[in-house]
C-alpha cells in the first residue's frame, strides 16, 4: 500500500512538470503565432486588423499569458537546481529524468523566448517603432526581468508572512505548554500537599 502510495505520487508530480513543460511550450506557440498574424496584418495593410491584433500580441507579453509562462518556468527550474543539487529525489528512471531536463532547457533556458520563436522579436521591434533588432529583445528582457523580480518579490513576501505566522504559532504553542505545565505543578502540590492536623 506504501509503495503504490509513494509510486502515485512521483507519478503526479512528474505528471506536473510534464504538464508545467506542455503549458510553457504552448505559451510560446501562442505568443509567437499572435506575433506571426500581427506582422502579416501590418504587411498587408489591414489596418483594423492589424491594431486589433497586435494589441491583442501586446497584452499577452505585458499580461497573464508571459506572466503564467515565467511562473512555469521557475518551478520547473527551481525543482531542476534541486534535482541536480540533491535535494530532492526522482522516483523516475534516468531517461525520464533527461527528458524533463532536455524539456526544461527547450522551453525555458537562457533566452528561450528569443531561440523558440520566429516572429516574437520582429512583431516587438515593429510595435516598438522599429528599433534594432538587439533594441527589441533588449526590451523584451527587460519586460520579463520586471515580471521575474515581481514574482520573487511575492514569492518573498509569501515567506515572510508564513514565518511570521509560524513564529505566532511557536510563541502560542509554548505559551499553551507553560500553562499546562504550571496546572500540571499546582495538581502535583495539591496532591502532595499533608493533610491538615486533626484529618
Amino acid at each position: 500500500m506504501a509503495i503504490s502510495l509513494i509510486s502515485a505520487t512521483a507519478s503526479a508530480q512528474e505528471t506536473t512538470l510534464d504538464s508545467r513543460i506542455q503549458f510553457a511550450s504552448e505559451a510560446l506557440a501562442t505568443l509567437d503565432e499572435q506575433a506571426r498574424i500581427c506582422l502579416n496584418h501590418f504587411e498587408q495593410g489591414a489596418t483594423e486588423q492589424a491594431v486589433s491584433s497586435c494589441n491583442s500580441f501586446l497584452r499577452s507579453v505585458d499580461g497573464s499569458l508571459l506572466a503564467d509562462y515565467l511562473a512555469h518556468c521557475d518551478a520547473l527550474k527551481a525543482w531542476r537546481e534541486d534535482f541536480v543539487t540533491g535535494e530532492i529525489t526522482s522516483a523516475g528512471d534516468a531517461e525520464t529524468n533527461l527528458e524533463l531536463m532536455r524539456g526544461i532547457e527547450l522551453v525555458c533556458g537562457e533566452d528561450a523566448l528569443q531561440k523558440r520563436t520566429e516572429h516574437v522579436v520582429s512583431a516587438f521591434n515593429l510595435l516598438q517603432g522599429n528599433p534594432s533588432q538587439s533594441q527589441a529583445t533588449s526590451t523584451i528582457n527587460r519586460r520579463i526581468a520586471e515580471l521575474e523580480f515581481e514574482q520573487t518579490m511575492n514569492a518573498e513576501r509569501r515567506l515572510l508572512q508564513n514565518g511570521i505566522l509560524q513564529q505566532r504559532q511557536h510563541t502560542n504553542s509554548l505559551i499553551e505548554q507553560q500553562w499546562d505545565e504550571q496546572q500540571e505543578e499546582l495538581i502535583r502540590q495539591q496532591i502532595n500537599r499533608p493533610p491538615f492536623p486533626g484529618n
